[in-house]
């Protein structure tokens, strides 16, 4: 796989560039069913190239959330997570880890968008940050869980 430009966004460890080709492999088969369905009932039932530009756009990022579902469940991302102690440890770099990130989007958001000036503009400069912190913090929480179940199972 070293000789593909594939290989530049892969991960250095053989087991999970091995993993997430596979990943990649089923995305592009499912996407490819998906596609030839959507084609055969756009046959039957023909459809303005708007309403087909919008499905093979979801095509496209249903693969990419594809993909980051798998990467996310497998399991794969902790290795290192075997002990309680371990995984207490993780929990609170990823706690800390979206703490800090959410208030540097806080900041760049304000910086960017400026000082909000009425309670509604408030809403939506605390309510992103605080959103994207949020799933950061899920996503990364999920994916250790699931390391840890897998390493002491």
């Amino acid at each position: 796989m070293k000789n593909s430009w594939l290989s530049l966004f892969l991960p250095e460890d053989e087991y999970k560039e091995k993993r997430i080709l596979y990943f990649l492999g089923e995305s592009a088969i499912l996407g490819l069913c998906v596609s030839l369905l959507f084609l055969i009932v756009s046959y039957i039932y023909p459809l303005r190239l708007i309403e087909m530009n919008m499905f093979f756009s979801f095509v496209v990022v249903g693969q990419v959330i594809y993909v980051f579902l798998r990467y996310i469940f497998s399991g794969m991302e902790y290795t290192d997570t075997f002990s309680s102690k371990d995984y207490k440890r993780e929990m609170k770099k990823i706690f800390f880890q979206s703490l800090t990130f959410t208030l540097v989007f806080f900041v760049l958001y304000v910086l960017i968008s400026g000082f909000p000036q009425e309670q509604p503009e408030w809403r939506d400069v605390i309510g992103l940050p605080i959103i994207s912190g949020f799933l950061m913090f899920l996503i990364n929480f999920i994916s250790l869980k699931s390391s840890y179940r897998k390493n002491n199972g």
